[in-house]
């Protein structure tokens, strides 16, 4: 539930709206936010044109919508990978998550695209993401410390830290090269993390 979106009421409006979020996905990964009007959106989702103001009020609030059903995919996501897993400790919930997040970005790359272009289409949509993930991300850091399961250092700073490690990694393994196999990096990430790059 977010508040830039009109939610259906019934399982037929529901697919609709999950046409048009389809829809502008995949047009804003094709050929970016700007270039995609309204009428495209409803054109590739084959409702007719005044459907989308049933939920939208403008464009830029399914951008929102989308960035909000991002992050709270990604979360829910990696949750569930290090729920299913069993760990004990953050050091396995920490290689459990930059595995699990690789996973996802791989089958979700229009993701990154659109995420980033947030920076461009207004820059609080950005700082807003990443800063919103960085604080439930902190929380996790902090309970660790804690438990004296990590070292006590400024849980923000990690978070931002472990957040860009995942973020280029996927950058360089999934959208650069789409490597596929992400075991050897996540393997050298938490060997780094554990034995101390210096």
């Amino acid at each position: 539930m977010n508040k830039f979106v009109n939610q259906p009421k019934t399982k037929r409006g529901q697919a609709t709206l999950d046409r048009l979020c389809s829809a502008a996905e995949d047009l804003f990964y094709s050929q970016g936010y700007y270039a995609t009007s309204i009428n495209d959106i409803t054109s590739k989702a084959q409702v007719a044109p005044g459907t989308f103001y049933i939920y939208f009020s403008d464009k830029i609030n399914i951008y929102k919508h989308l960035l909000v059903n991002y992050s709270h995919q990604i979360r829910m996501h990696i949750a569930l990978r290090i729920k299913e897993s069993n760990v004990t400790t953050r050091k396995e919930a920490e290689r459990i998550g930059l595995r699990s997040f690789l996973e996802f970005i791989a089958e979700h790359k229009s993701m990154y695209n659109i995420i980033w272009e947030s920076l461009y289409i207004d820059k609080r949509l950005f700082v807003e993401y990443y800063s919103d993930f960085a604080k439930n991300y902190a929380m996790h850091i902090e309970e660790a410390i804690g438990k004296g399961q990590m070292k006590d250092y400024d849980p923000e700073v990690v978070a931002f830290m472990l957040m860009g490690i995942s973020n280029f990694l996927g950058l360089n393994w999934i959208m650069f090269s789409d490597r596929g196999d992400v075991d050897h990096a996540v393997d050298e990430v938490m060997k780094i993390l554990e034995e101390g790059l210096f």
